[in-house]
């Protein structure tokens, strides 16, 4: 074979994966969240249980009372073991309940309450911050020390006395007395106590008060997050999803920041109460990873902005176990320097990119919340719920900000999906008339413009189905192949023309109605050297002995065009609808088979024909022995470029030199091969045989140098066959790159699954694929376009009158613009002169293969040549 062509490639199956890759993409930052909040649910179980505690007694409980507060950096137990609840070495908090920091060690506070009534006061001691870790009271009396329940977010939800989420104790205070009491502080976030005296009402209505407006806003921030996740779907962007994983983050924090999600959600699994470590490193990666999606940044600030979600990685891996100067203070630190950095990459950009004041507005509001809720940490601002939730206020504001811009980003897509979708209708209009173009191609033969095989074939079996009677006539020209290495391909095909619309003419004039249309025509084509055309039985125009003699007469008259008087030797093989078979294919294959008979000019099928093809398994016979003898040998025909004529590769062409027979054409016997089954070994010698002879032409033309080899659709389904020719061509210390494997377009539709699955691991293991014989064919340009091609080899065909017909130039300008669209390299085949081949260099990056540069020459011959 000596060509290839191009196809229309189909995107279905790349839009599939990329919609696969991105929904991967979306689901990797939130399988980050899940991954990182076990982590820290198995580090609290680890690292940070705490120790058995009693639980109190339920008592009961004037309006909320703020006290007086000290503090002291040591321990309940010193304190009250050295009775030193009344030394000098306790400092005055400023403001009640101010946080003294991250701190690393336990802090007591101590506070009076004095009863100066004649009535016992009873009273709720409440500490509305739920995500200290551990707090330890004791109650200092004339009577003595009473240790009261021990509390904290790191024991179970059940140890508190009251089922809220503040730490509540009931306390009574005698009469005209006074009580002193000390709580223990131990936190692994900052270290407070906000104490206030309330009763149970005022406690009540507090919470409720509170509990009403965080879930307002978490409402607000759950839709959001549900909002953010759709259209990170909808486009298809999945670093937006960031996005996601700052919501739940910040949803989460807040949580265990107000005490609800112990309250309400996981009140038996206190090790989630320490997840703030997981989830405010998670909120500075995320934010960080968000940021270069959302402002398309420069690699640099991206770069910086990845070193500090590497950073805070670490933070969330190290901070769980409590590594040194690993914790929330040295997050806070980051974060702040991250949002001020972002902060200034953002407004550096206000003009120039559409949702910059989207980002800068939230990246300020979480700043603000962040800073407020740092400087509570350290006693600059009060302890309450406001200062509590401030930065998750700000963050919230921030996620809604965001998805706002989100959102702006949508309508901005859907705006540009609707234009795009305009196009593509503008394009698929442009391809759908290219294609009728090439449809029209696809039902007549490249060579003689007859119907094809597949027009021939339905016409017949609409006469099945309608139980019309027909007799099926096949002429091969056996000479064809003989006339072409005569005259030269373009010579031959025009005299082929010719004599078919001579014979085309006869059978009108002959036998009228009694002749089967194909698409108007008497005659189809089936290949360049087989045609058929069909008579209806019942109103044939005399006996069928005196038809088919007038036929043989005709067929076996000379044929004289100009200078030219020769004959085709013309074999026709007839089958009969009614005895010799069900279907179309049944009887087109009868036919050809009747037809390899040469002994006489027409053979009417017959089930005993066989005997008479003694010739052919001859030669099947021999087959084997021929390739160990060197009846068989190789000649090799170059690929050059067109524009330079250099060399590019060589294809090798199969001869058979038989003892007895003499020179057997490839189509004489290579059909036979394959239907037999023994084309395999065929190919198996000549891909040994190519591989022995590539050094040698490698040292002449370069190592550059390619040799394509043909293979069948057979050679396609052996199991192993790629390993077999990358085998080969170790042996032979041969790159892969170095052989490239033709294939029909016929063969890669014989069986599509089998075909693409072989040459898929052949591509995959670096060998070039080229598909022959483009155009000759009826396959799917879908189809065509899901195989792994390197090489498209455009028929011989598509030249035929190229330089004055324009039809034929546009149709050829479309294989070629398919061919590019495929990112194929493209041979021509069939360049017999001058003029076509001075044609063809107006289009860059060509190859052209054809008598005009060379016929098939040995080795011996090829080294005679130049490079």
């Amino acid at each position: 074979m000596d060509s290839e062509h191009p196809t229309f490639s189909s995107l279905a199956g790349a839009r599939a994966e990329r919609f696969q890759r991105s929904i991967a993409a979306l689901w990797r930052p939130l399988l980050l969240v899940i991954a990182a909040i076990l982590y820290g649910l198995l580090a609290q179980s680890v690292f940070n249980a705490p120790d058995d505690i009693p639980s109190g007694p339920v008592t009961s409980g004037t309006p909320a009372d703020t006290v007086r507060v000290d503090y002291t950096m040591r321990s309940l137990d010193q304190i009250l073991t050295g009775r030193l609840w009344q030394d000098d070495l306790w400092q005055h908090a400023e403001r009640s309940g101010s946080g003294l920091g991250y701190l690393t060690h336990p802090a007591t506070f101590r506070f009076h309450i004095e009863n100066r009534s004649a009535q016992p006061m009873d009273r709720l001691i409440v500490v509305p911050a739920p995500f200290l870790d551990h707090i330890a009271p004791a109650a200092v009396t004339r009577e003595g020390i009473t240790r009261m329940p021990v509390m904290g977010d790191q024991y179970p939800f059940n140890n508190r006395i009251y089922d809220l989420p503040q730490w509540v104790w009931p306390v009574t205070i005698a009469p005209h007395s006074s009580t002193l009491f000390l709580f223990e502080v131990r936190n692994s976030g900052p270290t407070m106590l906000p104490v206030s005296l309330q009763t149970p009402e005022s406690v009540v209505g507090s919470s409720a008060s509170t509990l009403v407006w965080k879930a307002f806003v978490s409402g607000l921030l759950g839709f959001a997050l549900l909002l953010n996740l759709m259209i990170v779907t909808l486009l298809r962007r999945p670093g937006l999803a960031w996005l996601s994983v700052l919501m739940i983050s910040i949803i989460l924090s807040q949580l265990i920041l107000e005490g609800f999600g112990p309250w309400l959600l996981w009140p038996e699994y206190p090790a989630a109460n320490g997840l703030l470590s997981v989830t405010l490193p998670l909120c500075v990666i995320a934010i960080c990873q968000f940021t270069p999606h959302f402002i398309d940044l420069p690699r640099k600030p991206s770069r910086i902005l990845d070193a500090v979600s590497l950073i805070a990685l670490l933070l969330l891996v190290t901070t769980p176990i409590q590594i040194p100067y690993m914790g929330q203070g040295t997050l806070l630190i980051i974060a702040g320097s991250a949002l001020l950095y972002i902060l200034a990459i953002v407004l550096k950009r206000l003009r120039t990119h559409l949702y910059a004041r989207y980002y800068a507005l939230a990246v300020i509001a979480i700043f603000i919340g962040a800073i407020t809720s740092s400087v509570r940490t350290v006693g600059l601002v009060p302890v309450n719920s406001l200062t509590n939730s401030a930065f998750f206020l700000g963050t919230a504001i921030a996620s809604i900000l965001l998805t706002m811009g989100i959102g702006q980003l949508l309508l901005e897509e859907r705006r540009r999906r609707l234009s795009a979708s305009i196009q593509a209708r503008q394009e698929k209009l442009r391809r759908t008339r290219l294609k009728a173009d090439y449809d029209q191609l696809l039902v007549t033969h490249q060579n003689t413009g007859l119907p094809n095989r597949l027009v021939l074939e339905d016409t017949l079996e609409d006469m099945h189905r309608r139980g019309e009677r027909y007799s099926l006539y096949l002429v091969r020209l056996e000479y064809f192949s003989q006339i072409e290495q005569s005259l030269g391909y373009q010579a031959a095909t025009n005299l082929l023309n010719s004599y078919l619309a001579r014979l085309n003419d006869f059978l009108r004039e002959t036998f009228g109605e009694a002749l089967v249309r194909f698409n108007h025509q008497g005659l189809a084509t089936i290949d360049i050297t087989s045609h058929a055309f069909a008579l209806r039985n019942n109103v044939l125009p005399g006996r069928p002995a005196a038809i088919q003699q007038a036929i043989i007469q005709w067929l076996e008259a000379s044929y004289i065009e100009g200078r030219y008087a020769f004959s085709w030797h013309p074999s026709v093989g007839v089958a009969d609808s009614a005895i010799h078979g069900k279907s179309a294919a049944d009887i087109l294959s009868c036919a050809g088979f009747a037809a390899l008979d040469q002994g006489q000019t027409l053979t009417l099928y017959d089930s005993d024909i066989a005997e008479q093809q003694l010739r052919k398994q001859v030669l099947m016979l021999d087959l084997e022995n021929a390739l160990s003898s060197g009846d068989i040998y190789m000649l090799y025909q170059p690929k050059v470029s067109v524009r330079d004529g250099k060399t590019a590769a060589f294809e090798a062409l199969i001869r058979w030199h038989h003892r007895e027979f003499g020179l057997i054409s490839p189509d004489q016997w290579i059909p036979l091969a394959e239907q037999v089954g023994a084309i395999y070994p065929v190919t198996l010698w000549a891909l040994d045989r190519a591989c022995r002879d590539w050094p040698v032409l490698a040292e002449h033309y370069g190592h550059h140098i390619a040799i394509a080899i043909n293979i069948s659709a057979q050679d396609l389904s052996q199991p192993g066959f790629d390993q077999t020719v990358l085998a080969t061509l170790q042996s032979h210390q041969i790159e892969p790159q170095n052989l490239i494997l033709e294939i029909t377009e016929t063969s890669v539709m014989s069986d599509t699954g089998k075909a693409r699955a072989m040459i898929h691991q052949l591509s995959r293991a670096g060998l070039q694929i080229a598909l022959d014989d483009f155009g000759t064919g009826h396959s799917s340009l879908g189809t065509l376009a899901s195989f792994d091609l390197d090489e498209l080899k455009i028929d011989r065909s598509f030249l035929e009158d190229i330089l004055t017909n324009p039809i034929r130039q546009r149709i050829f300008r479309t294989a070629l613009e398919l061919g590019d669209a495929l990112k194929l390299n493209i041979v021509v085949e069939g360049v017999e002169n001058e003029a076509t081949a001075c044609w063809l260099q107006q289009f860059p990056g060509l190859y052209g293969q054809g008598f005009y540069w060379s016929r098939p020459l040995n080795i011996k011959q090829l080294l005679e040549c130049s490079p």
